[in-house]
C-alpha cells in the first residue's frame, strides 16, 4: 500500500518507493531461482545491473494497494533481462511496467561470469513474453 510519506508534493508516489518496491519484487525473484542470501553469500555470485528502463502510466496515490510481478524476458548463461508489472489492484489499471538487463557476477573476483546451469534452469520457468509485462 502507498503510504501517505512515500508521496512527493505532488500528491503521488515518489520514484524512489516505486524502484523499491521493483528492487524488493526482483531479491524475492532471486530466492526463487535459487540465489538467496545464503547461497550468494555462499557461492560469492550476484548480478549487475548495466540498465533499467521504468514506464510511468498512471500515478499511485496514498492508500492504493498495488501488486509488483516480475520476471524474465530472457535469461542466458551470460544475461539477464528482467521485466516487472506494477498493477492498482483497486482497478486492474498499469500503473508502472519497467525492464532490466544485468549479468552474472563474481563477488570475489568482482567481475562478470557465467551463470551457473541449477540457476539458469529455475530462472528460465520464470521467462514471459514482453507482452505480459506490457511491454
Amino acid at each position: 500500500m502507498v503510504r501517505a510519506e512515500q508521496c512527493d508534493h505532488f500528491g503521488h508516489m515518489n520514484v524512489q518507493f516505486y524502484d523499491a518496491a521493483l528492487s524488493d519484487a526482483f531479491l524475492h525473484m532471486l530466492s526463487l531461482i535459487g540465489l538467496g542470501p545464503a547461497v550468494v553469500k555462499q557461492r560469492r555470485l550476484g548480478l549487475a545491473a548495466v540498465s533499467m528502463e521504468l514506464k510511468f502510466r498512471r500515478e499511485l496515490r496514498p492508500g492504493d494497494l498495488y501488486m509488483v510481478e516480475t520476471g524474465f524476458l530472457e535469461v542466458t548463461e551470460r544475461q539477464v533481462h528482467t521485466a516487472h508489472r506494477m498493477t492498482r489492484l483497486t482497478d486492474g489499471v498499469l500503473a508502472l511496467n519497467a525492464h532490466s538487463l544485468g549479468f552474472p557476477f563474481d563477488l570475489e573476483a568482482r567481475k562478470r561470469t557465467i551463470m551457473p546451469d541449477d540457476i539458469l534452469a529455475a530462472a528460465r520457468t520464470f521467462v514471459a513474453p514482453k507482452e505480459a509485462f506490457g511491454l
